[in-house]
């Protein structure tokens, strides 16, 4: 197991590590019916999204990102077509859930095509230029979103923007 994956795992993406916002505090019977109802929701779209492209439909923006992401990650296609009928334990892969997995990729690919941060672009660059192919740079760079998502749910602090642009560039310089 590769330490990005470990990282991954340690901090969302394993099912039996992840609390569920706000440090694993008791969720009020509607905030519950809420994250239920929003689970069902993006299942939802990103099944529509994986039928839509299959049938040729032209997608586009973050839409498109998102088919090209889960394209990437063929260990998965038997799920797309069947989200909507996935109860989450048949969801998990190997301690890593898909759906979180394909979430910080597209969130990654979106820094990256409207260059905000700035820095996404500039440190893929740089581990590219190291010899990383494209899809481990963006688990390394995965892992430092996934660890900044963490502490804002954990601590229910706000997003630490300089601080996210500081770990990602540590990446490149061979601190992590």
């Amino acid at each position: 197991m590769s330490k990005t994956t470990r990282k991954y795992k340690k901090h969302g993406t394993a099912r039996g590590n992840r609390t569920r916002r706000g440090g694993g505090r008791a969720q009020p019977a509607g905030e519950a019916d809420l994250y239920r109802e929003m689970k069902v929701m993006s299942r939802s779209h990103l099944r529509q999204l994986w039928e839509s492209a299959q049938h040729g439909m032209p997608l586009e923006g973050e839409a498109a990102r998102t088919v090209q992401v889960m394209r990437e990650h063929p260990e998965y296609a038997a799920l797309w077509p069947r989200l909507d009928e996935l109860a989450d334990a048949e969801l998990e892969q190997d301690g890593v859930d898909p759906l979180l997995h394909i979430m910080i990729h597209t969130t990654l690919e979106n820094q990256l095509a409207e260059n905000n941060p700035p820095v996404t672009g500039e440190v893929l660059e740089a581990l590219l230029a190291q010899g990383l192919s494209r899809h481990e740079a963006l688990h390394r760079m995965g892992s430092v979103l996934v660890e900044e998502i963490f502490g804002v749910l954990q601590e229910g602090r706000p997003f630490d923007a300089a601080g996210y642009d500081r770990e990602l560039r540590k990446l490149t310089r061979g601190i992590r």
